[in-house]
């Protein structure tokens, strides 16, 4: 059925995915795959000047036909949609993981307009085309702004799906707006407490762990530093090995004092910049911001005490797992039987998207099957 989805997936380039893993296992935009890869393969200059004229003449089309933006509470949301704008019944809202932002979903969401759905996929805060709040913002900020977003699209009910910190965003949606879930889909995050995994660690395996988040200075001059121009910083994302134009790439490039930067004060954000602010966020230490700390705060086997939606969870593990809690998915699954199912994918650490988009696309149609759309 979609032989071809591993060729048309929108990502972030496979050279970025390996050498990006040490920035941490929960700020993964891909997941944890190994940092062998040479970070400078060279491509023909003149070869990659063509490839980033077309992607972005593509992108720029792509942009006006998809892209939108409201004007909510806080900031000014913007998004990407697929499919008909006068479906109000069957919707899903993705909200996307760390380091990444709407174009997360872009390689599913056909797909699910073929089935009746629209699609729409939120630029969180300081991603995208989402701006900074002018506050000290949190989650609960944000799905203020989510629900404006369906109130002024008239979306009653909506089935919201997240991938990793996206995942725990949608849970706490849920919290907040229960009647605007019609159901939920948790993609490695969001169905456990964030900082579980690190609860069962011991000392020195703590120490271990968020030594992990400390990057290389090759890895941190590469994808946390400034560029000249815009080819320089798309140069920067490109995938070597991929001869296409990639032109997604660009929806990471921002302006910044006279330079471009790709993902530049992300860590600072999420109060992950190295091992010390990750303790910080983990333990909540009063010097994290509201919207870093917000991820922590999230308590999902209490806001499914009382679960009466259907909830898919999708489980990545591995040998090398960073997120070690299939115990705690498979418990929740069992004391809400009739409302939460728990699929788990193995030998991938983080991001199911990523390594099985067929079984990803499959799963998630079926479950769309048994929602209930519409209120009584």
């Amino acid at each position: 059925m979609l032989n071809f989805l591993k060729s048309k997936i929108t990502r972030v380039p496979t050279k970025y995915h390996k050498s990006i893993h040490v920035l941490s296992h929960f700020i993964l935009l891909i997941g944890c795959l190994s940092c062998t890869a040479s970070l400078a393969q060279e491509i023909d200059k003149n070869q990659l000047k063509r490839h980033y004229e077309s992607a972005t003449k593509q992108f720029s089309t792509y942009e006006q036909k998809h892209r939108r933006t409201t004007e909510t509470k806080n900031v000014n949301l913007s998004y990407l949609q697929w499919g008909d704008n006068q479906n109000k019944t069957k919707v899903l809202i993705w909200l996307h993981g760390s380091l990444s932002n709407a174009y997360e979903f872009a390689p599913f969401a056909l797909h699910l307009v073929k089935i009746g759905y629209r699609i729409i996929s939120i630029d969180q805060y300081n991603a995208g085309k989402t701006p900074l709040p002018p506050f000290d913002a949190s989650f609960d900020d944000l799905c203020i702004d989510i629900k404006s977003l369906m109130d002024t699209l008239e979306i009653q009910r909506a089935v919201i799906g997240g991938f990793s910190r996206g995942g725990y965003l949608a849970t706490n949606f849920y919290k907040l707006f229960p009647t605007y879930v019609a159901g939920l889909i948790l993609e490695d995050g969001g169905s456990v407490s964030f900082n579980t995994s690190y609860f069962k660690l011991n000392q020195r395996e703590l120490e271990r762990k968020l030594q992990e988040v400390n990057l290389p200075a090759e890895i941190e001059e590469k994808y946390f530093g400034f560029y000249d121009n815009h080819f320089d910083a798309y140069k920067s994302l490109y995938d070597d090995s991929n001869k296409s134009d990639q032109f997604e790439i660009l929806s990471f490039l921002k302006p910044l004092d006279q330079k471009w930067i790709t993902y530049r004060g992300q860590q600072e954000y999420y109060h992950m910049r190295d091992s010390l602010q990750m303790s910080e966020a983990i333990f909540g230490n009063p010097n994290v911001s509201n919207y870093a700390s917000s991820i922590i705060k999230v308590a999902p086997f209490e806001i499914f005490k009382h679960v009466n939606i259907p909830v898919l969870i999708l489980d990545a593990i591995s040998v090398h797992d960073p997120m070690p809690v299939y115990a705690e998915n498979k418990m929740l699954a069992e004391m809400h039987s009739n409302f939460i199912k728990h699929i788990a994918f193995e030998n991938v650490d983080h991001n199911i998207h990523f390594a099985y988009p067929e079984k990803f696309l499959k799963v998630i149609i079926k479950f769309l099957d048994q929602v209930k759309l519409t209120k009584d």
